[in-house]
């Protein structure tokens, strides 16, 4: 059985699945920034430490579904896009029945690990049932949202990622209204809180189960469509990629760590101050690169070789031209960020915040082509490539402090040395030599993000020097007036008139009408 290839309209859907990433992310840390008060106030210090602790653990478990979902939308997506229905049931029913299988496999061991949690952690005055309740009802709804994400990459093949997106704000919106509902009839419990979690994940299973059916109505819940050869391709794509995934924290995860045991708590809390910054700022770029991803797949499904490499050429510059621009001026105002943010006394810091946000440029536009490696089946390779950067980025952040006596500094370094090998190096080489284009055509394009960080670096520096900013209302004056002098500058002279076209018809309609054709 065959049907027309699959069209994922990408420019068409791309304003509504960027209006929906930035809806969901800025409703998670509204939410979440909601929900802490009220426990606090609901529950006690005592009791709400022991939700972030319980949904912490579930994050472990997630990389291993992230890590299927990653092989089984690849399958999916290209099975879709050469209009081969029988092996898109059978590799759709093949992840469904398998993850079932594992999610089975991994009952026992949630409830074990419910069972042990009250032993194990510090529950204070706690009930143990309670407390094992919580851990129980949050573990098993991961275990639920895992097979709801089987249905949620059929939207992905088909692009709708608006629809995988909202979804998700259900799954958020269930859990406020329920824990807010229950509270307020039932009282404050540990144990309503785990099965407002459980409850929003039912609800979103079976949402995601509707949406998949009405987006792909031909793919058919069949056990006889279950292929154990298929099996064995999704799962062995799937642990390259959580090894790869393994070998990222390593390289960023691990530093707060190290500086904790090595320097103290009140390092550790510094070095946080200073490396949340990357972190929001590589969010707020996956924003735009994560919806990158099918069109990827689709160009491979399609063979269409040179479609790719300009597909993916321009989206290194432009994203690494417009991404400059954030991460630079969060260096240049560190001192003045720090002070507003958390106080003077931590202005210090201004250093640090320079060696963990500037080099996240180089990790930014490599996430443009790293899902060509998922295409090509070429995790493997790139992780024997870049998993021992992770051990060497352990193994420097152990010694430099030391051997340069420069503290928590040295751990940073470390991490600037392996991420620049990683993906200023390794990262961009490795993927032309996949695609077979000459091997430093990536980094060519990369040196407009890291050109731009550096103008704009110069220009904020130089102006510091002269002006003395202290406010918030003088940050965003003098910020405001680099960016918009920047942005001018790129949109006008350094991107090409296709380049500003294709940027142009990306955006909503109603902002393509209000923006002057001079800016773009």
């Amino acid at each position: 059985m065959s049907t027309d290839p699959l069209d994922i309209k990408f420019m068409q859907r791309f304003p509504k699945n960027l209006i929906s990433n930035v809806t969901y992310f800025v409703l998670h840390i509204a939410i979440g920034l909601m929900l802490v008060p009220f426990f606090l106030d609901t529950l006690g210090t005592a009791a709400y430490g022991l939700i972030p602790l319980a949904t912490s653990l579930t994050g472990y478990v997630t990389l291993i579904i992230d890590s299927l979902n990653t092989s089984i939308s690849r399958f999916l997506t290209i099975d879709l896009q050469r209009a081969d229905v029988k092996r898109a049931n059978e590799t759709f029913n093949t992840a469904l029945f398998g993850t079932l299988g594992i999610i089975l496999l991994l009952i026992p061991i949630a409830l074990a690990a419910a069972w042990y949690a009250p032993v194990f952690f510090n529950i204070g005055d706690q009930s143990k049932t309670d407390v094992f309740l919580l851990f129980a009802l949050i573990f098993g709804s991961m275990l639920i949202r895992t097979w709801s994400s089987s249905f949620m990459v059929t939207l992905f093949a088909y692009n709708r990622l608006d629809l995988r997106n909202y979804v998700n704000c259900v799954y958020l919106f269930m859990q406020l209204i329920m824990v807010v509902t229950l509270f307020l009839y039932l009282g404050p419990s540990l144990v309503l809180v785990g099965l407002s979690y459980a409850v929003a994940a039912v609800a979103t299973l079976v949402i995601s189960f509707v949406l998949s059916k009405r987006t792909c109505p031909f793919l058919k819940i069949s056990p006889a469509s279950f292929v154990r050869s298929r099996l064995k391709e999704i799962g062995g794509m799937s642990s390259w990629v959580l090894i790869n995934s393994v070998g990222l924290l390593l390289n960023t995860q691990v530093a707060l760590i190290v500086v904790n045991k090595l320097f103290g708590e009140v390092a550790g809390t510094e070095y946080s101050l200073a490396a949340v910054w990357s972190t929001l700022l590589i969010n707020i770029a996956a924003l735009v690169t994560n919806l990158f991803t099918p069109m990827t797949y689709s160009y491979y499904a399609k063979q269409d070789r040179e479609g790719l490499i300009h597909f993916t050429s321009m989206t290194i510059k432009v994203i690494g031209l417009f991404m400059a621009l954030p991460i630079s001026l969060v260096c240049i105002f560190s001192p003045q960020l720090l002070t507003i943010w958390v106080g003077e006394e931590f202005a210090h810091l201004a250093p640090l915040v320079w060696i963990c946000v500037a080099p996240v440029i180089l990790q930014i536009m490599v996430s443009c082509i790293s899902p060509i490696t998922v295409a090509y089946n070429r995790v493997r390779s790139l992780v024997f490539l870049t998993l021992p950067m992770g051990f060497l980025n352990l193994i420097l952040a152990l010694l430099l402090p030391y051997i340069f006596n420069i503290g928590m500094y040295g751990v940073a370094l470390a991490g600037l040395i392996t991420l620049f090998l990683r993906y200023g190096v390794i990262n961009p080489l490795f993927i032309a030599s996949v695609i077979q284009i000459p091997v430093f055509t990536y980094l060519k394009k990369m040196l407009y993000g890291i050109g731009g960080l550096l103008v704009i670096s110069v220009v904020g520096i130089a102006l510091l020097s002269v002006v003395t900013i202290s406010t918030l209302p003088t940050i965003i004056l003098i910020g405001g007036g680099i960016a918009a002098a920047y942005l001018l500058f790129v949109l006008n002279i350094v991107l090409h008139p296709e380049e500003r076209e294709i940027i142009r018809s990306c955006l909503p309609r109603v902002c393509q009408k209000k923006i002057p054709s001079w800016i773009l």
